[in-house]
C-alpha cells in the first residue's frame, strides 16, 4: 500500500509539472508572435465587487524590441507611446504630456508583459488554470513585489493572446480584450515617435 501511495503521490506531482511546463511553453509560445503587430482592444475597469468602473477602447501596435503605441479612442483620447528609449503619455482633453524614460516609466506597467522577448518564467510564476468557454487561460503571479498587479491572467485562443485580466491588491482588475489582431506588420516608423502639440505642457525630461 505504501509503494502505491508513493507512486501515486510521485505520478500526481510529475502530472502537475507536466501541465506548468505546457501553460508556460503555450503562453511563450504566444508572446513571441508579437514582435509586429497591431490591434484594436476593449478595456474594463472593475472594482472589488465586480461593478464596473470605467470602460474604454482604442487601437495598440507593438515593435519589439522596446517601441510600441498604446492609443485610447474613447470614451477619452489618451496616447501612450514608447519610442524605445523614452515613454511620452499625452492627455488630449488636458492638453498635457508627460515624458520619462521607458526604463523607469514602464518597469511594472502591464503593457510590458507583451513587450516581453525572453521567457516569462522568469519574473512569474506561471500556472495553468485550463479551458474557460473559448479561451484558455495561464495565470501568472509575479516575482517580485514592485509591479503594479498581484496577479495576472492571460486568455489564449489557438495561440494567440486574445484576453488579459490584472488584479490590483486592493480587488480591482482591468480587462482587456483583444480584436481583429494582424502580425508581422511592417509599420510607418511615425506609429512610434511623438512630437509634443504646439502650446500643450510638457513635464519630465524628454525628447
Amino acid at each position: 500500500m505504501k509503494i502505491l501511495m508513493v507512486s501515486f503521490l510521485l505520478a500526481s506531482c510529475l502530472s502537475g509539472i507536466a501541465l506548468a511546463q505546457s501553460a508556460e511553453s503555450r503562453l511563450n509560445a504566444a508572446l513571441k508572435r508579437l514582435d509586429n503587430l497591431t490591434a484594436e482592444f476593449k478595456q474594463t475597469v472593475l472594482d472589488r465587487d465586480k461593478r464596473v468602473i470605467e470602460q474604454s477602447s482604442g487601437k495598440v501596435a507593438i515593435q519589439r524590441p522596446g517601441k510600441f503605441s498604446w492609443i485610447y479612442t474613447s470614451p477619452y483620447e489618451q496616447q501612450i507611446i514608447a519610442d524605445g528609449s523614452e515613454l511620452w503619455v499625452y492627455d488630449v482633453d488636458l492638453d498635457q504630456v508627460t515624458v520619462k524614460p521607458m526604463e523607469s516609466g514602464l518597469a511594472a506597467a502591464p503593457i510590458m508583459i507583451l513587450m516581453k522577448q525572453q521567457d516569462i518564467g522568469v519574473d512569474f510564476v506561471i500556472r495553468e488554470v485550463g479551458q474557460r468557454k473559448f479561451l484558455y487561460w495561464v495565470s501568472l503571479d509575479p516575482k517580485t513585489k514592485d509591479m503594479e498587479y498581484s496577479k495576472v491572467f492571460i486568455g489564449l485562443e489557438n495561440g494567440v493572446v486574445k484576453a488579459m485580466e490584472l488584479r490590483d491588491s486592493f480587488g480591482q482588475s482591468t480587462q482587456i480584450v483583444f480584436e481583429n489582431l494582424r502580425f508581422n506588420v511592417v509599420h510607418d516608423p511615425a506609429t512610434f515617435r511623438f512630437i509634443p502639440p504646439a502650446g500643450v505642457d510638457v513635464f519630465g525630461a524628454g525628447g
